[in-house]
């Protein structure tokens, strides 16, 4: 591996224009396949987080090479392309660096993707690299991710949030996932319509994208929102993995950047470079996907699988901001029995709505969004 480093520069980072975030600094970049790479060490001391450590170079010599994701089947793909997923990548673990100052958290493993941002995961486009004992980060993932994980207070172009559109997932002849207590466009219509009724008690305007058991075309869901001046999107669906049938847990999606693999992708091609509609609010959106997680993990009890990127249709085609939940695994046969109760799926609706409302309070007031800490101050432990 190596890397060739170029000398200290100042730079108005152009990633941080096209994402709305004001921000200018002087930066060690560092150029690998073709991307920059920034210093930990000058991230850290940016953020007012404690110097990482030199990485041992026993360990270096020790870590793999890194990898991107494994490939997408031709199942999982087609299931990406009408709106979920059902390959989701695992975490292999490995040796991290964790940085806390008691108010925010970085923590990244070593030639890896997977991190994690004020105590929930976060999966990066690219991994973290080692070179002279120093960890890297791309240049994509400080300006993308990091930073309106960091400081969503900080992110531009936030507008006020006037109505939330709730796309329950499937419908119709397209019964998404089943499981023995039902199908997952029952169960997504179910989370919708309690949020629905959440919302609107709080004087939020909501639309939805069916409110009955028909199909709706995906470039018509996201239609929606486009249509509705200063509206979010979110999307609500159940995961299954018939490869994994241990799979548990929350996840939830916002749109790739453009030049980044989406998170379950294999290889970097040649669509990742592509302008897609929804890169517009990319950034408002990963602010929006992380508000409503930490209030989504913050108070329901289930394992955290992360905030992941994808390029799902209702998320690139939404030129509003836009995710995409995943609320637990039918396939798996302690969270199917969750997912088939009702008082259990009126507990998600009421986070998801915590997480709009906190998003609502950050776009309009400037307020930084509560974390999962602040949720649970002492709660159970998740289940393992």
């Amino acid at each position: 591996m190596t890397i060739h480093l170029v000398k200290p520069m100042r730079w108005l980072l152009l990633g941080w224009a096209l994402c709305g975030t004001a921000f200018a600094g002087d930066w060690t970049l560092s150029r690998f396949e073709g991307r920059d790479y920034v210093p930990l060490g000058e991230i850290a001391k940016f953020y007012g987080l404690p110097a990482p450590p030199p990485v041992a170079h026993d360990l270096v010599v020790a870590l793999p090479t890194p990898t991107p994701a494994p490939a997408l089947n031709p199942t999982a793909a087609a299931a990406a392309e009408s709106e979920t997923a059902g390959n989701s990548i695992e975490p292999t673990g490995g040796p991290v660096v964790k940085l806390e100052n008691g108010k925010m958290g970085l923590t990244v493993t070593l030639n890896s993707r997977e991190a994690e941002i004020n105590g929930v995961k976060q999966w990066l486009a690219f991994p973290t690299r080692v070179q002279d004992g120093q960890v890297l980060i791309s240049r994509l993932d400080l300006s993308k991710v990091i930073e309106p994980r960091l400081r969503p207070e900080k992110v531009q172009g936030l507008k006020p949030v006037t109505t939330v559109v709730l796309d329950p997932g499937h419908g119709g002849h397209d019964k998404g996932a089943p499981c023995r207590y039902g199908y997952e466009k029952d169960f997504a219509l179910d989370v919708a319509l309690a949020a629905r009724k959440l919302l609107e008690q709080q004087g939020i305007k909501v639309v939805m994208t069916r409110s009955a058991d028909i199909f709706v075309p995906l470039h018509e869901r996201a239609a929606v929102a486009n249509g509705i001046k200063d509206s979010i999107f979110v999307s609500i669906h159940f995961n299954s993995a018939t490869s994994n049938p241990g799979a548990r847990g929350f996840e939830i999606y916002s749109l790739a950047p453009r030049g980044a693999p989406a998170t379950n992708d294999g290889v970097f091609n040649i669509r990742n470079l592509r302008e897609e509609p929804g890169n517009v609010v990319d950034t408002q959106s990963t602010a929006l996907a992380g508000t409503v997680f930490h209030a989504l993990l913050g108070n329901v009890p289930l394992p955290d699988r992360g905030v992941k990127h994808a390029r799902f249709a209702v998320l690139r085609l939404c030129t509003q901001p836009a995710i995409l939940v995943e609320c637990g695994f039918v396939s798996n046969t302690a969270e199917s029995a969750l997912i088939g109760s009702g008082a259990w799926r009126s507990q998600v609706a009421e986070a998801i709505v915590t997480g709009v409302e906190g998003f609502k309070e950050l776009a309009e007031q400037g307020h930084k969004p509560r974390l999962v800490v602040d949720y649970r101050h002492g709660a159970a432990t998740v289940p393992q």
